[in-house]
C-alpha cells in the first residue's frame, strides 16, 4: 500500500454545517440582520462551553440552552473552526479572594496569544517567554501562569460555536497530534471532522486528571469548506474579546494556585516528564 493511500481521509458525507437560518427567506434574514444591527455589539463570540471533568472523569459536559442541564458526552465530534493559545495567571489560589475578600474569576494577568500578557490592574505588558510566572518552578514543579489552548468547534446539525479549552495537562499532546494529522494528511484542520475523547491520567504526585485525546473522524464534504473558512475569519476577528475566566481552568486538581513572590524561578526541569504542566519546550504548532 502506498503512503498516499494510507494518508487518505474518508469524507464524512452526513456532516451538516448549519446556521439556524436555513428555513428563513431572504427578506426575513435581511430584516433580522437589520434589527440585530440596532443592538449594541460587544464584539465577542457567542459560544457554549465544553467542560472537562475533574478527578479523571471520562465524559465531557457540553453546555445546552439550559445551563443547568448539560449534555454528558464521552466523545465530542466536530470541526475545529479556529484555535489559539493563551496564558492566564491568578495571584490567588482557586476559591480564595484577594486581601479585601473579593472573589474575582478574571485572571490577574492574561495573554490571548501566549506571547504578551497584560496585567489587569496596572495595564503592564510583559513578554510571556521571559515572565517569571511563566517558568517551571514558579508554582511547585509547574508554572504559576497556566498555558492553555482554546478550540472553537462546530458540531453536525448544531448552529452553535462550542468552546473547548485545553488545559496544561493536555496541551502538548493535542498540539503534537494536530500537527501530525495535518502534516500526514496534508489537510487543514478546518476541513476535517475531529473526535475528542478523554483518557484517565495521573500526575507524578498521584493526582488523577482527565487528558484530552483527539483523532480524525474524516474530512468535510468539499462544498462546506467555503463556509468554514468564512466562519473562521469571523472568529479570528473576534476571539480577543472573549475574556478568560476560571471557567477556562477550574478543575480542582488543576485550579489556579498562588505564585510565590520570590525571585525568578529556575527553569531547568529535565526529568519532570510526568508533571501536569507538561515539559519544557512544549510544541505549539499554531501561531
Amino acid at each position: 500500500m502506498t503512503n498516499a493511500k494510507k494518508n487518505e481521509v474518508a469524507v464524512v458525507e452526513k456532516f451538516s454545517l448549519v446556521t439556524g437560518l436555513e428555513a428563513m427567506d431572504e427578506d426575513t434574514k435581511a430584516e433580522l440582520a437589520d434589527e440585530i444591527g440596532d443592538l449594541d455589539d460587544d464584539g465577542g463570540i457567542e459560544a457554549k462551553h465544553i467542560k472537562i471533568p475533574s478527578g479523571g472523569g471520562k465524559a465531557y459536559e457540553v453546555e445546552t440552552d439550559n445551563p443547568d442541564d448539560p449534555d454528558v458526552m464521552k466523545e465530542v465530534e466536530g470541526v475545529i473552526i479556529f484555535t489559539h493559545k493563551m496564558n492566564a495567571y491568578w495571584a490567588h489560589a482557586f476559591g480564595e479572594g484577594d486581601a479585601d475578600g473579593n472573589q474575582n474569576r478574571m485572571p490577574d494577568c492574561s495573554s490571548m496569544d501566549g506571547k504578551q500578557g497584560i496585567f489587569r490592574e496596572s495595564g503592564e505588558v510583559r513578554d510571556c517567554a521571559s515572565c517569571p510566572y511563566n517558568q517551571f518552578g514558579s508554582a511547585g514543579r509547574g508554572k504559576a501562569c497556566k498555558n492553555m489552548r482554546r478550540l472553537y468547534i462546530m458540531m453536525s446539525g448544531k448552529p452553535d460555536i462550542y468552546l473547548l479549552t485545553v488545559p496544561p495537562t493536555s496541551i502538548r499532546d493535542v498540539n503534537k497530534t494536530l500537527r501530525k494529522i495535518m502534516m500526514t494528511k496534508h489537510i487543514p484542520y478546518s476541513r476535517m471532522v475531529m473526535k475528542f475523547g478523554l483518557a484517565g491520567a495521573e500526575s507524578g504526585d498521584g493526582i488523577k486528571y482527565s487528558r484530552v485525546t483527539i483523532d480524525t473522524a474524516g474530512m468535510l464534504p468539499e462544498p462546506l469548506w467555503t463556509a468554514t473558512q468564512k466562519i473562521r475569519e469571523e472568529l479570528k476577528n473576534s476571539y480577543e474579546n472573549v475574556a478568560i475566566t476560571t471557567a477556562d481552568y477550574e478543575a480542582p486538581e488543576e485550579a489556579p494556585k498562588a505564585a510565590p513572590q520570590a525571585a525568578a524561578p529556575k527553569t531547568d526541569v529535565d526529568g519532570f516528564m510526568s508533571i501536569p504542566d507538561g515539559v519544557k519546550g512544549e510544541e505549539l504548532p499554531f501561531e
